[in-house]
């Protein structure tokens, strides 16, 4: 009788013990990268490590936005994973692909933010700081037609990140170690800042300059963006453009895309167009490491990528 009793109390203990694995395994379960992706329908979600998540939505048609789309999304919580994001300096310009593969340790780079020193003779139209070192500060006058592109920046302070609305004086007295302005502000404490930049005062936006902003981010191109979830995992997004089976964005709609799929706190549109490139390791879609379809080759494949200033790329600690 007794021997019942014990064995009664062991499978009641063993039942329990088992019980509250199960619960912390589901904890884990939801603190990873993955429970950011709301909607999934139509995406292709590949785990890459603890707290890092590929997510790739290939050239599906979305009804919201009566087009095809394709985006790659590269989703990292800096909280739980063993990785480094670098807001890396390229000099001179070269390719993301070029940069990435002669890292040794890195898994991911995307392009960086806006720089059009030639076109401004010589004036930064952004602001950078790599590593605590200032590589450019906002030198074009306010009267400029480029003097858009700095509304807001992604930073990292410490083992903190963040995206802050400012200008040249704001990002000098932020103290963080790396700063990498872009513009339009997408979302802003969930409120979305980028569906009313444009103001719409014309009936075409393609009658107005090239640069100016109301057409730059009024019509669609390929994009680039930077957000933060309510719980800091980090999204770099590209999204392309420029072709039948993936139309691209206007800031508007990245930013209802953006809430609709992540729902992020906050979110940054960066350079795009021939910019938006998307690399990844170990990924045999191109030789290069390219998986997007980067426009500056005006083709539909992995090669178009443009020589650029600056990027994010993630890597691997030791």
């Amino acid at each position: 009788m007794k021997t019942t009793k014990l064995l009664k109390k062991y499978s009641i203990l063993l039942i329990l013990a088992l019980t509250v694995s199960c619960a912390k395994k589901i904890t884990s379960a939801t603190e990873n990268t993955e429970e950011v992706l709301l909607v999934k329908d139509g995406w292709q979600i590949n785990p890459l490590d603890k707290g890092v998540v590929h997510y790739e939505l290939p050239k599906q048609f979305l009804k919201d936005f009566n087009s095809f789309q394709n985006v790659n999304v590269l989703a990292i919580n800096p909280l739980i994973s063993d990785y480094e994001i670098v807001f890396k300096d390229i000099t001179p310009r070269d390719s993301i692909s070029t940069v990435a593969n002669n890292m040794e340790k890195a898994i991911f780079a995307i392009n960086g933010t806006y720089y059009e020193k030639k076109a401004n003779n010589g004036n930064s139209t952004s602001y950078f700081k790599s590593n605590n070192v200032l590589i450019d500060s906002v030198q074009v006058p306010s009267g400029s037609l480029f003097a858009w592109k700095h509304e807001g920046a992604f930073y990292k302070k410490g083992k903190d990140f963040g995206i802050v609305r400012g200008n040249n004086k704001v990002y000098t007295y932020l103290e963080a170690q790396n700063i990498m302005s872009g513009s339009p502000i997408l979302i802003e404490n969930f409120y979305p800042s980028g569906a009313y930049f444009v103001r719409d005062y014309v009936s075409d936006l393609t009658t107005l300059p090239y640069e100016n902003p109301d057409r730059h981010q009024g019509v669609r191109h390929p994009r680039t963006a930077v957000a933060i979830t309510d719980n800091g995992t980090i999204l770099f997004v590209a999204v392309d453009g420029r072709n039948t089976k993936a139309a691209g964005m206007s800031a508007k709609e990245l930013t209802l895309f953006l809430k609709k799929y992540f729902n992020p706190k906050d979110a940054l549109n960066i350079d795009g167009g021939g910019s938006t490139t998307f690399w990844l390791k170990n990924d045999n879609r191109s030789d290069t490491g390219v998986i997007n379809f980067p426009t500056d080759n005006k083709k539909s494949d992995h090669y178009g990528q443009r020589a650029v200033r600056n990027g994010f790329v993630i890597l691997k600690n030791n």
